[in-house]
């Protein structure tokens, strides 16, 4: 179905717009814009299941998903493959003004500045700051995996993949803040999303060290406009009208606030006919005790998996 189609459905059954009269250009748009907004809600809530994907990666410890936008290695801040290419490099006026700071991967320890020698624009290098935080931004984009993903919304599951026949061993999401409190055999991982599709994973050294690759669980982006041809099942179809529906009739009353009740039972009843697992990003939490230590994730953690 075509999302224009959808679209003046929707605003039909919610009596804004006449079924034999054509829908102003304001409404539509206004459609537009609030079945966006539905679709990328029920997709975060993983309610979608026809986008979800699956993303075979190495086992790094860390591992930048980008589309678009590339932010991770920090604002005038470039990393090289090697000293040879930096020097290759053409600064220009932009860079200077800018700041421009940089790294090669195979000259650690060092970092290079843009500076003016007479009227001419030069690479200097000195030895880098460990605690500089552009040079530490700088060294975990050279350290992280990089693969371009196009339209990831949400993370949802991680998996060690050792091609074993019992199947995947899946890891335990926690929360950024936590991570790096835990220990380095824990079972666990993290991300943070840096822009619009752009994420970072981390991973703890044990698993690095043990795993063959990893397996990643992600939902795709929508993208639509109007002459958009929405090929998915049925059941979806009439769920993002029945939704769009309900929307519109809020929006725009044309309704008794008894039909309005209704329409939003109804995308109830329907959520709970598609819905998908939701126990993917349970937050995870330990105290720092020898009974905890004992606990089921204590003891398993990293050693009872046939690594």
């Amino acid at each position: 179905m075509e999302i224009r189609t959808l679209i003046r459905e929707a605003l039909s059954r919610s009596n804004v717009v006449p079924r034999k009269q054509p829908a102003p250009g304001d409404l539509m748009e206004s459609g537009l814009k609030l079945l966006k907004g539905i679709v990328s809600n029920f997709n975060n809530d993983n309610y979608l299941a026809f986008t979800q994907q699956g993303l075979t990666l190495p086992a790094s410890k860390v591992i930048h998903i980008y589309d678009k936008d590339d932010t991770m290695a920090g604002d005038y801040n470039k990393v090289f493959p090697t000293l040879a290419t930096l020097m290759a490099y053409t600064i220009t006026e932009e860079d200077f003004e800018n700041g421009l700071e940089a790294i090669a991967k195979d000259t650690p320890g060092k970092k290079f500045r843009v500076i003016l020698v007479g009227t001419e624009l030069q690479w200097f290098g000195e030895n880098a700051d460990e605690f500089d935080p552009r040079y530490q931004q700088m060294r975990r984009y050279a350290d992280a995996y990089h693969v371009r993903v196009p339209g990831v919304a949400k993370l949802n599951t991680l998996n060690i993949d050792r091609n074993q026949p019992y199947g995947m061993l899946k890891l335990n999401f926690i929360p950024r803040g936590d991570f790096y409190s835990q220990p380095n055999g824990d079972l666990v991982w993290t991300f943070r999303e840096l822009a619009q599709g752009e994420w970072e994973i981390e991973v703890k050294p044990y698993i690095v060290s043990n795993a063959i690759k990893l397996k990643l669980d992600y939902n795709r982006a929508i993208e639509f406009d109007f002459d958009t041809d929405l090929r998915i099942p049925d059941a979806y179809i009439e769920l993002l009208t029945v939704a769009l529906t309900h929307s519109l009739a809020v929006k725009y009353p044309r309704m008794d606030d008894a039909h309005i009740a209704r329409l939003a039972d109804d995308v109830r009843v329907m959520l709970e006919n598609v819905r998908t697992p939701k126990a993917d990003q349970r937050e995870v939490r330990r105290e720092s005790t020898d009974a905890e230590r004992s606990s089921y994730w204590g003891v398993v953690s990293g050693r009872m998996w046939g690594f």
